[in-house]
């Protein structure tokens, strides 16, 4: 894989930041990323069940549904879904929604067993593409005779009907859909693959269709060829992707104003949003970036992935993994990206210890924990030595950690000369990666 200088420089300070020094050590570890190539040949969407730690990768060439673990192995691959493309998962993740845009028709599939328990016509040529839950209804973007527009299913319903829904707008093609994390009766339309792009807002509650706002970016900023849009996890701003400009907009949801960007090289073609408010970026020809929620600058985490598909980004719930879908172009047969770790800080862990220290005396090593954003209440860490006696290592225990200065006390009183190594380690948690640390310690007479 091709590293970029920015990414080379990077890698390089991590390397020399977990090298082992003769009485003193500091680290931080270091999750692998994986690929896998998926057995379809096509792509429209991702996304991910937390619940059951499934990935759902729709293939609308081969009429399937691909399934895999967090680790990217495929689980199953559920065929028979005719022209696969948007996906939705229910909000108790038990039920996946599949778009089956070339049999007028939204499939519904029990994600337990991974087969199909149902299936609603939406209408002849409807072409169903996108999906989205809002207002406890399920919403399909679709195309009908040269023209787009949005339906409704009622899917909590003993017999669910797909009903057209007034828009209160004409659509060239199918538009997109995206839900508010933060209001479940809001629901984002956005038209794709024209110039300008334009977006509509609507309030589902009342089971129809509300406009609140609705816009055509022709300036300030100019937005055109749309290709991914998702609200952020506050509710407050929608963060788009579209060919021009070269920068992932940040529009306000209220007004549809402009509130800043993600800086991108060119086509940006995909976003998504954490639960806590983390949101990735993607572009065809950048990076694959994470920004800290509320900020666009700089980038938290980039990562290299080449020829990133459009809408090609979906995040675990738990926030610690992000996937991504590439290819050789769009339509091609994809390979899906498992990214660790890209909604956690780094982590630093020193530790410090005399080169030297008599026997049967007081022996002192401290350490220190650091992050770019504060460690929880009552977080320790685990160290354990090394020695002639205890070759495989022996636990020494968990040390508390300041909460204002991250430092830890360990102090022994050792009756065995020879080297001594002491190995700290910080396991992590939802916000911080692990990281570990070492020093060694020669006990004299």
């Amino acid at each position: 894989m091709r590293i970029h200088k920015r990414a080379a420089a990077a890698l390089a300070v991590a390397l020399i930041g977990s090298l082992s020094l003769a009485g003193a050590g500091a680290g931080t570890a270091a999750a692998e990323e994986t690929s896998v190539a998926l057995p379809s040949a096509s792509f429209r969407d991702i996304v991910v069940d937390g619940v059951h730690d499934r990935v759902f990768v729709s293939d609308p060439e081969g009429g399937s549904v691909v399934v895999t673990d967090y680790s990217g192995a495929v689980v199953q691959q559920i065929t028979g879904e005719e022209g696969a493309a948007g996906l939705v998962l229910s909000a108790d993740s038990t039920k996946l929604y599949v778009a089956l845009s070339t049999a007028d028709a939204i499939a519904e599939i029990d994600t337990a067993t991974l087969t199909e328990t149902g299936r609603y016509p939406t209408g002849t040529d409807t072409s169903p593409q996108t999906l989205a839950m809002a207002g406890g209804k399920l919403w399909f973007g679709y195309t009908v005779a040269s023209a787009g527009g949005i339906g409704s299913l009622d899917v909590a319903s003993a017999a669910p009907e797909a009903t057209l829904v007034p828009s209160g707008r004409f659509w060239h093609y199918a538009p997109a859909l995206a839900a508010s994390p933060a209001d479940p009766n809001v629901l984002v339309a956005g038209e794709e693959g024209v110039s300008p792009a334009s977006l509509a807002v609507y309030d589902t509650a009342a089971g129809d269709l509300r406009k609140r706002v609705e816009r055509s970016f022709i300036s300030a900023p100019s937005i055109s060829y749309l290709n991914d849009f998702a609200v952020t996890a506050d509710g407050q701003n929608i963060v788009v992707a579209a060919n021009n400009p070269s920068e992932h907009q940040v529009i306000r949801l209220s007004d549809l104003s402009s509130n800043g960007f993600h800086s991108s090289w060119q086509f940006p073609n995909a976003v998504a949003v954490a639960t806590d408010g983390t949101v990735a970026t993607g572009a065809e020809g950048d990076f694959v970036k994470t920004y800290r929620p509320g900020t666009t600058w700089p980038a938290f985490r980039e990562y290299v992935v080449n020829n990133l598909q459009r809408d090609g980004l979906a995040w675990a719930p738990d926030e610690n993994r992000l996937f991504a879908i590439t290819g050789f172009s769009y339509g091609s047969a994809p390979t899906l990206h498992v990214l660790p770790d890209a909604g956690k800080l780094d982590t630093t862990l020193g530790l410090q210890a005399p080169a030297t220290s008599p026997r049967g005396k007081d022996l002192t090593v401290t350490g220190q924990l650091s992050a770019a954003e504060p460690f929880p209440a009552g977080t320790t860490v685990d160290v354990t030595r090394t020695d002639a006696a205890h070759p495989a290592g022996t636990p020494v225990g968990a040390f508390p950690v300041s909460a204002s200065t991250g430092e830890f006390m360990i102090t022994e009183r050792l009756r065995e000369t020879g080297d001594v190594t002491y190995t700290a380690t910080y396991k992590g948690d939802g916000l911080h990666r692990s990281a570990t640390a070492q020093a060694t310690v020669t006990i004299t007479k």
